[in-house]
């Protein structure tokens, strides 16, 4: 996807407070991968009155009720690996040890859920938790190679959804936080999938210096890692793709 693509609908998301639009705003990101579902549950949500999961999936009405008829979400591994940690969940990195675990699987892929998945677990600043679901038929070396490619814009599409989900439950966005324009700057460079030594020479300053400002923005907003850090600051508005303060990069000497 064409970074200008990507980042509008980021700004789709940003803007949408309905969870059915930010929905249709996730099908063009599927259709460019080529995926066979999206899937988004929040098992949690803190207000009273919200549906408890809150879902937005594009699993067959099958599966969905296979699932719901054989209490899987007590024992989905795909869940308790997620409340387990922060960090993305390839699906062929579970343990199928379990003859559940196999069926389970097994039971899943033939309701067309999908050979692979990629989950993003999701801890939010009022203890909720979700998590953002992709799945697909490809090879596992295609498999492999796609989800090198695919998952820093995941991980943004993943948080920004979740805050659009947050907006249709009534949630009040945060108090408003600002970013020095160093640490903006290594965050914008980092949406675009710069790496900390490719920064630093953009802005003319180390890579430990980008480490620096891109660990104090963490801590500004309260986040897992760099990617939760992107794709709030995106969320929040904190950051702008399409402009970058000309005084924050070095003049070349002629």
């Amino acid at each position: 996807m064409h970074p200008d693509d990507f980042f509008d609908l980021i700004d789709r998301l940003a803007s949408s407070d309905r969870i059915d639009l930010a929905s249709k705003i996730i099908d063009d990101f599927a259709k460019h991968w080529g995926l066979c579902n999206v899937a988004y549950a929040a098992l949690n949500m803190p207000t009273p009155g919200a549906p408890r999961p809150l879902l937005s999936v594009t699993y067959s009405p099958e599966w969905q009720k296979h699932y719901a008829q054989n209490g899987y979400v007590d024992l989905d591994p795909i869940v308790r690996s997620g409340l387990g940690g922060i960090l993305p969940i390839d699906w062929a990195d579970i343990d199928r040890g379990d003859p559940i675990i196999r069926k389970f699987f097994g039971e899943a892929q033939e309701l067309d859920v999908g050979s692979n998945g990629l989950s993003i677990p999701i801890r939010g600043r009022l203890g909720e938790f979700a998590l953002f679901t992709i799945t697909s038929n490809e090879s596992p070396a295609e498999w492999r190679a796609m989800k090198r490619e695919l998952l820093r814009d995941l991980m943004v599409v993943a948080f920004n959804f979740h805050a659009a989900a947050l907006r249709s439950c009534g949630v009040a966005e945060e108090t408003a936080v600002h970013l020095p324009l160093r640490e903006a700057s290594c965050l914008r460079w980092k949406a675009l999938g710069k790496t900390d030594e490719e920064i630093g020479r953009i802005l003319g300053i180390t890579s430990h210096t980008v480490r620096f400002h891109l660990e104090s923005a963490r801590a500004r907003l309260n986040t897992a890692n760099t990617m939760h850090t992107v794709a709030k600051a995106l969320a929040l508005g904190l950051i702008n793709m399409s402009y970058e303060p000309t005084h924050l990069i070095p003049k070349k000497r002629g």
